[in-house]
């Protein structure tokens, strides 16, 4: 039996004959989409995914619904890569109804990233508790994507949001991988004390996955090619802007990456394992 890959794009007839050599069916289940960011499945097998601009939305047999699970509104904005990104089901999605996503916002005439909570009530779903905000934002490197790890803690990627000197300051969430508790608190063994800060020294992260031993990976977009995939320890620094890609700092110890693209460009951004 073929497998089924999902696939949201317009081009996916010309991706089908491209890799027809592969054993998938290729199935268009939603079109016209507006920049369609990240995807999580519940227990049922229902898709929710969000879309840029501000949208949740639900396929569910198959079907996609017609009607948002939400949308957006002030002070959400959706400005070059900024938006609606990230989205997460409760690991007891089925009986709590929350949702996790981030997004862009401004406030003061400043641009910020949140992680939010949502929970559902039946085909609508409203904002329940603000998590985390204030993380710096901007026209590019908002990082976004946003996973529960193995722990039921919630994992955050976040970029240096166009100012480079942010990832390697340890009282910015800029540039970094965070790490909180579901109802937003500070876990007591992160690296830094009263600090969501899990890993530091990222550029623009948009990847998060754990193999079978739970050993997590994290893609990263370089500057100009070294685009990185890293193997995240707690506390240490991946050297965005003092290195990338195989290079040593003399400022600073840094993890090297577990490979990266040289001269070439790969610009990934989701994983998954």
């Amino acid at each position: 039996m073929k497998k089924k890959l999902y696939n949201f794009f317009n081009s996916t007839k010309k991706i089908a004959n491209k890799y027809r050599q592969f054993p998938f069916e290729i199935e268009v289940i939603a079109e016209n989409l507006y920049v369609p960011w990240a995807i999580d499945i519940s227990d049922e097998g229902d898709l929710y995914f969000t879309e840029r601009s501000g949208s949740i939305r639900v396929i569910e047999n198959g079907k996609l619904n017609p009607q948002p699970l939400i949308t957006l509104r002030t002070p959400f904005i959706n400005q070059g890569e900024g938006g609606l990104m990230g989205i997460a089901l409760d690991p007891n999605f089925s009986q709590n109804n929350y949702l996790y996503v981030m997004h862009s916002y401004t406030e003061d005439n400043q641009i910020y990233n949140r992680v939010i909570r949502l929970v559902k009530n039946d085909n609508m779903a409203s904002i329940d508790r603000v998590l985390l905000d204030k993380i710096p934002g901007g026209q590019i490197h908002n990082g976004g994507r946003i996973k529960i790890g193995p722990d039921q803690n919630l994992y955050i990627t976040t970029g240096d949001a166009g100012n480079s000197a942010l990832s390697q300051d340890t009282t910015s969430t800029a540039g970094k991988i965070l790490r909180i508790q579901l109802d937003g608190s500070i876990p007591e063994d992160n690296p830094i004390i009263n600090s969501p800060i899990y890993s530091l020294g990222h550029r623009n992260p948009q990847g998060l996955a754990w193999n079978s031993k739970n050993v997590l990976y994290a893609s990263d977009h370089g500057q100009s090619a070294h685009d990185e995939i890293n193997i995240i320890k707690p506390g240490a620094n991946y050297g965005w802007p003092l290195v990338q890609g195989d290079e040593e700092s003399s400022v600073v110890a840094t993890q090297k990456p577990l490979i990266h693209s040289g001269e070439e460009t790969w610009a990934p951004s989701g994983i998954a394992s």
